[in-house]
């Protein structure tokens, strides 16, 4: 078997790995009540989208008062209307899901968790099927795009083995595929990015993170070092050039957006300022503090709930050497892209949810660096592979014991 999956093609790896995880993303994501007011949120938007042709949320315009804050979603009142505080890249995404989907919106009466003083509400809830679908098809694709990216440069069975080590190893299971978050379209178009400036196809990986950019504007600084770091390598502005000229379409296309809905063309739209004004705060031992229960808080942890991570930090150094620079580039993007989340916003992402989820996005990004983590200190050490592969099981009973039990 192993022998016919290394002579397998890239299309067979491709679904080998996607077909799969899409299956049982799909069948253990979140499908009904009770929901997550994030992804909630996403959506809204997007039923919308599908059935009225807008943006303004007409069912969902009287949740937009101060005591339904961080209560049912986060809507905003723009000058037309009520609209999400979110960039539109994930309702975008699951939008073609709600037009193939018959199913009407239901009204859901519940007590909302964040405030129960607002007692019973009524709340209009579209069908959530095919956002589960949405969300699960994304995460599959992501892992799908990584195993390409690492057939670029291993066999056929690593490839396949670290797809579904990220697929089921982190939160991508138990958050990302769970229900339709911003993280699984942004992983997805950032896997496919990497994947793309992998094979020097740097138009492409552009509009690729020009997509991831629309979802979750931070992401940014994956493209920004992405073509960066190849730029250096080759000494040439060439890559900067045409991985920047496609991540600036979506920048574009963001701030286009924000300038319809809020009459400003800024990168924060609905969010307003709260997040910058954050980032430019100077307390540091709040910030240290804060990465600290990022990296290894019971609760949230991202070495807590992936613990083969830690097994991979001595050879990181063996990996900046053996690593090419499109795979150096979108992991110290996603460095940058972790140390500003947890700059600006508290490392636990708000309740309601099982592990870690800021760190997707920079997991995804740096999954084929640390590959080579693996490859260039792992591989040849007997007592750090059984380490790995035994800290591999416990994540992945980690995640499954959130999603099944």
């Amino acid at each position: 078997m192993a022998r016919r999956l290394d002579g397998a093609t890239a299309v067979v790896v491709f679904l080998l790995i996607v077909v799969p995880s899409f299956m049982l993303y799909f069948v253990t994501a979140q499908k009904s009540p009770p929901f997550h007011i994030d992804p909630f949120t996403n959506v809204a938007t997007s039923w919308n989208l599908s059935t009225h042709g807008t943006v303004y949320l007409q069912e969902h315009a009287e949740f937009v008062g101060p005591e339904y804050f961080r209560t049912v979603g986060w809507f905003v009142e723009a000058p037309d209307g009520t609209v999400a505080q979110y960039p539109p890249g994930a309702a975008l995404w699951a939008l073609p899901f709600y037009l193939v989907s018959s199913a009407d919106i239901e009204i859901v009466p519940g007590i909302p968790e964040n405030n129960r003083d607002l007692g019973v509400i009524n709340l209009p809830v579209p069908p959530l099927t095919p956002a589960a679908a949405a969300a699960s098809l994304a995460v599959a694709l992501a892992i799908g795009f990584l195993g390409l990216t690492i057939r670029e440069v291993a066999s056929n069975r690593h490839a396949v083995a670290v797809a579904y080590i990220f697929g089921f190893g982190t939160t991508a299971w138990a958050v990302a595929s769970d229900q339709l978050w911003q993280h699984g379209p942004a992983m997805m178009w950032l896997a496919l990015g990497t994947y793309l400036a992998s094979r020097a196809s740097r138009w492409g990986a552009g509009l690729a993170f020009g997509a991831a950019l629309l979802t979750r504007p931070l992401t940014a600084v994956m493209a920004a070092t992405s073509g960066l770091a190849q730029g250096w390598r080759e000494r040439s502005v060439k890559p900067v050039v045409q991985i920047g000229a496609g991540a600036a379409l979506g920048l574009a296309a963001l701030l286009a957006y924000n300038y319809v809905l809020f009459d400003s063309a800024s990168v924060s739209g609905g969010y307003g300022d709260i997040f910058a004004n954050r980032t430019r705060n100077a307390d540091v031992w709040w910030f240290l503090g804060n990465v600290f229960g990022g990296l290894v808080n019971p609760v949230r942890g991202l070495l807590v709930w992936s613990p083969f991570l830690v097994v991979l930090i001595p050879g990181l150094r063996a990996a900046w050497k053996a690593a090419p620079a499109w795979a150096r580039g979108p992991a110290i993007g996603g460095v940058v892209y972790l140390l500003v989340h947890w700059k600006a916003n508290r490392f636990s992402g708000g309740d309601g949810f099982f592990g870690y989820r800021y760190p997707l996005e920079a997991l995804v990004a740096a999954a084929p660096f640390l590959y080579y983590s693996y490859r260039e200190w792992v591989a040849g050490r007997l007592v750090a592979r059984k380490v790995f592969r035994y800290t591999v099981v416990v994540a992945v009973g980690l995640q499954a014991g959130v999603v099944l039990l």
